[in-house]
């Protein structure tokens, strides 16, 4: 973008919370200098209304998902079987699709949602009602008879009462997305993530069709991408691939569960069902083989680890890979949501990234219930991992949880109740930041690094803006908290919002 604009807000601030001055200029897509009353004569002013900070980066998502997310119907309120089928039958579209139903919110807890439900609220279309975890769903006749569960690890599908499990999901909305146009998708979530403030993304398990979608628009997305694939994809990759503002860099792997599922393996059993710790997707030497298989083609390695168990195997797997020649700074535990002294000691020892999701402790009121209360005291320790040294970044896991970065910023601080919100793990404002720009930047790697150097000069011109200051305001005033993009690297037009 040629000429010069200077940018004029409240304050202006690094992503370690120190005050910058109150005006940034930028020419042609770039930072050229941040201070107290810059005066361009030529420049083009633009008052913000806010502050300025860096790039805000989420570093887990799921990008496709997201952009399919307002495709389907919001099935949070749901508080029985009848009312997932009720609502999921208003879905518009040639598939009905919804997501967010919480046996948990039911009147009775014990009643799932069924095949047979579906069935007679959406007898003429396939339809798949994902629970809130995204790691159980339920599927209708129509969508199980599409949809082919061939060679699937034993107990992820229940066809009698059409339940689906860890990947039996994902096969499922892998079918469900190919009726959808993967590049509208992929745009759609890009323009929205850009206008809610948050410039650069990882985007999980990505899918063929997403890696297709990002190859053929990429480079002209408002955000930067950096992709991990799904196993089954990564075997149809030669190396790594990638244009300037989006790259598959690694490959996500899955080693259980949710909690809400109760699919998260545990060290003991679940304090609500005695009779299952969860489900081992991966074993410690699996890990092991495929991180180091990884690394020796040049890809990055993404863990899922949610129970205590889970983490165990991880941290083994992963301790030997980086003996066996990995970088710590190439490889990420994905959740680590309940994590013990001992293990978080692992953790910052090894120097692997941690990559948490704070808007968990919002959603997940009922973990004592599944855990007990000795380990829902464990549950999301942020500020135990951050003394021990851990390498932390943040995300939302969206579509599971909003990716609006005000909801994070809130439950990171504490703003947030019941027995997930711990306030003594709770971060402050200025660490907060920190780990949601130049941290989660890191961690995502690949074309989306680039957004860890803030507003160095000769940085991309691209901001968040906030109405309240995060670094100086009272808790009070942090509940009223909002932020916005604004993009100058590009075309003022299609990308600077929020004014």
């Amino acid at each position: 973008m040629a000429g010069d604009i200077l940018l004029e807000a409240l304050g202006v601030y690094s992503s370690t919370g120190e005050l910058l001055g109150d005006s940034v200029l930028v020419r042609n897509g770039s930072i050229v200098r941040v201070g107290v009353g810059v005066n361009i004569a030529s420049a083009r002013r633009v008052r913000i209304g806010g502050y300025l900070l860096p790039p805000l980066v989420d570093a887990h998502l799921h990008l496709e998902s997201t952009g399919l997310a307002r495709s389907s119907v919001d099935l949070s309120g749901a508080k029985s079987p009848e009312d997932v089928g009720r609502m999921l039958a208003a879905s518009p579209g040639p598939v009905a699709l919804g997501r967010g139903w919480n046996q948990e919110e039911f009147e009775d807890s014990q009643r799932l949602p069924t095949r047979k439900v579906l069935d007679h609220y959406v007898p003429d279309r396939p339809a798949l009602a994902v629970r809130v975890c995204g790691h159980m769903a339920v599927a209708n006749s129509l969508l199980l008879r599409m949809v082919g569960f061939e060679g699937l690890k034993p107990g992820l599908v229940d066809l009698e009462r059409g339940l689906l499990f860890e990947d039996a999901v994902y096969r499922s909305l892998e079918v469900v997305r190919g009726i959808f146009s993967a590049k509208d998708l992929v745009v759609r979530a890009s323009k929205m993530l850009s206008e809610a403030g948050i410039w650069g993304v990882s985007s999980m398990a990505c899918s063929g069709s997403e890696m297709s979608a990002l190859k053929s628009v990429g480079d002209n997305l408002a955000v930067r991408v950096s992709c991990y694939a799904s196993l089954s994809e990564y075997r149809r990759l030669a190396g790594p691939i990638g244009g300037v503002r989006w790259g598959v860099v690694g490959v996500k792997l899955f080693s259980d569960g949710s909690l809400g599922a109760r699919t998260a393996l545990l060290r003991s059993p679940y304090s609500d069902d005695p009779a299952t710790s969860g489900v081992e997707l991966l074993g410690a030497r699996e890990i092991e083989r495929l991180a180091t298989e990884f690394t020796a083609r040049g890809f990055r390695t993404s863990i899922h680890a949610i129970g205590d168990k889970a983490l165990d195997n991880v941290l083994e797997g992963l301790e030997k890979a980086v003996s066996a020649g990995a970088r710590p700074e190439d490889l990420r535990v994905e959740h680590a949501s309940i994590a013990w002294d001992e293990q978080i000691s692992r953790l910052s020892r090894l120097g692997v990234w941690v990559v948490v999701q704070p808007r968990f402790r919002v959603s997940d009121w009922w973990v004592d219930r599944r855990l007990g209360p000795e380990r829902a005291s464990r549950v999301y320790p942020f500020r135990t991992m951050m003394s021990a040294g851990a390498r932390l970044a943040l995300s939302s896991d969206s579509p599971v949880e909003p990716f609006d970065p005000s909801e994070t910023f809130k439950a990171a601080i504490g703003l947030c109740n019941g027995p997930a919100c711990n306030p003594s793990e709770s971060l402050s404002p200025k660490d907060t930041i920190k780990l949601y720009t130049e941290n989660s930047a890191l961690a995502s790697a690949g074309p989306v690094a680039v957004l860890s150097r803030g507003l160095d000069r000769e940085s991309p011109a691209v901001f968040t803006a906030s109405n309240k200051d995060p670094f100086n305001s009272t808790r009070k005033e942090l509940q009223e908290i909002k932020f916005w993009g604004v993009g100058l690297e590009r075309d003022w037009t299609g990308l600077a919002s929020g004014f």
